[in-house]
């Protein structure tokens, strides 16, 4: 796993803020990126019928502006990690590998027991993801997301303090089959989808304890 480091200066005063986060990408990941593509699009319009994660229907996607009939915005009512697929399957075992990876990476130990909610996402011509972050409570942990069919496209990552004036960002380009672990707290974006071919990327949440009941079980 190669880790970008996304550091404050030393501060000067008291006041100043500070920051210290790494953006962890892996790559060759041995999946079949077509066969799991024709799986996704045809579980799209299964996952579109269900309820959207939340009542607001102008945020039910997360703020990802992906909007309200997205599988995105249904991400709290299905976990792709519990489908009988052998290629989620693999990713699912990369997943722990590079949880771990990426712990190591920044000092931290893996936990015995994390738990994981997973979806997928999906974009047509024209459509990108809008910055947007997962979770900013106490029990935050990890966030991820695997590239499937990505075109020409890169995800932004955002300095947490730095957001609104001339923002600090790390831009990575994607790469179909890599994936990427941040912290959860983190906001970030795409750059617009022009090609008329779905974007579709998998995006999960990692924690530490049972957030809901579509969270299973990962270590």
């Amino acid at each position: 796993m190669f880790c970008r480091s996304f550091a404050s200066e030393e501060p000067w005063t008291p006041y100043a803020p500070t920051w210290n986060f790494k953006v962890g990408t892996a790559g060759s990941i041995n999946v079949d990126l077509n066969s799991l593509t024709k799986y996704l699009l045809q579980k799209e319009k299964e996952v579109k019928k269900l309820p959207s994660s939340f009542d607001n229907n102008k945020h039910a996607d997360g703020y990802t502006g992906l909007g309200k009939n997205s599988s995105t915005a249904k991400f709290r009512n299905y976990n792709i990690i519990t489908w009988d697929n052998i290629e989620i399957q693999k990713i699912k075992q990369n997943i722990i590998k590079n949880l771990k990876l990426y712990n190591t990476e920044c000092g931290n130990t893996t936990p015995n027991e994390v738990w994981i909610q997973a979806w997928f996402n999906v974009m047509r011509f024209g459509q990108r993801i809008t910055p947007h972050m997962h979770s900013t409570h106490p029990y935050s942990y990890l966030t991820g997301h695997f590239n499937v069919q990505v075109g020409d496209t890169s995800t932004v990552y955002m300095s947490p303090i730095n957001q609104l004036n001339n923002p600090d960002v790390i831009s990575i380009k994607n790469i179909p089959g890599d994936m990427t672990i941040f912290p959860s707290y983190i906001f970030h974006y795409t750059t617009p989808h022009y090609s008329f071919t779905p974007r579709i990327t998998i995006a999960f949440d990692i924690n530490l304890t049972r957030l809901h009941r579509n969270f299973v079980r990962l270590i």
